[in-house]
């Protein structure tokens, strides 16, 4: 199958559902004010949290918020782009869901044709600004190597969270309720967006079999301390890869296991 019948159908869906979100100017506001509101309260707290040492199990509080903005830029793409995912209990229980087996494409690639969303935009501003106002003054800054890294990993630790919550969010395929499985999901996926090292090493194999080390702990090892950003961009390419053929995996034996509507 050639993928331009998809881009063709994807932009004419982006174009579609942007002017519908955007017609409702005080609702999409009112969005914006919300989301901006609570990572802003997250960044003074994590800021003031620190006190006057500012350091934490030997990082720097700039060095805690770059995390914090790195996790809202990887979640960017799927709050605008899959966020669709978040429906897909709904459309198995009401056998919505049966279109997905009628259409000569992959359903993880359908599933970018059913919702978008404009707040992705949002986040990732959002998660920019975190990220250049936590090295604010850092020599790191005026380093290409590191703007070279941060643009190669983006995506890569994007990928990966993707595929952590949509897995999540896919059990539904076998116990019809997937909320307990993403709640707990979440949980934990905030939980990974600090540094590893400030958890019981129990909690760190938790998060390192997961794997959720590789959406914000693996990356920022290379991009903010001195582990090796080839070796790191190569792991996380071979990490993201293993995670999108084990998703597509689950997704087939789901979908034969897929009954109809109440199934």
């Amino acid at each position: 199958m050639t993928l331009s019948p998809f881009w063709r159908a994807y932009r004419r869906m982006l174009g579609s559902e942007a002017r519908a979100r955007l017609e409702n100017r005080a609702d999409f506001a009112l969005m914006i004010l919300g989301v901006a509101a609570t990572s802003l309260s997250t960044a003074a707290t994590l800021y003031f949290m620190l006190g006057a040492t500012g350091t934490i199990a030997g990082w720097h509080r700039g060095e805690l918020i770059f995390m914090q903005g790195f996790m809202f830029c990887i979640f960017a793409p799927q709050s605008g782009c899959y966020n669709g995912m978040f429906w897909l209990e709904h459309w198995l229980k009401t056998g919505a869901f049966l279109r997905f087996y009628t259409r000569p494409a992959n359903p993880l690639l359908l599933l970018a044709l059913e919702r978008f969303h404009p707040q992705g935009f949002v986040v990732l501003a959002i998660g920019l600004a975190y990220c250049l106002f936590g090295l604010w003054g850092s020599p790191l800054l005026l380093e290409p190597l590191f703007y070279l890294g941060f643009v190669l990993l983006l995506p890569l630790s994007a990928l990966v969270l993707w595929v952590i919550n949509l897995a999540a969010i896919s059990t539904c395929f076998w116990i019809g309720e997937s909320d307990p499985v993403f709640s707990m999901t979440g949980k934990l996926t905030d939980m990974s967006r600090y540094p590893l090292d400030l958890f019981p090493k129990l909690a760190t194999m938790v998060f390192m079999a997961l794997p959720l080390a590789g959406t914000v702990w693996w990356p920022c090892q290379a991009l903010l301390r001195n582990a090796s950003l080839p070796l790191t961009v190569l792991g996380m390419a071979a990490l993201a890869v293993i995670c999108v053929g084990l998703l597509n995996g689950m997704w087939q034996r789901g979908m034969r296991r897929y009954a109809g509507a109440g199934g």
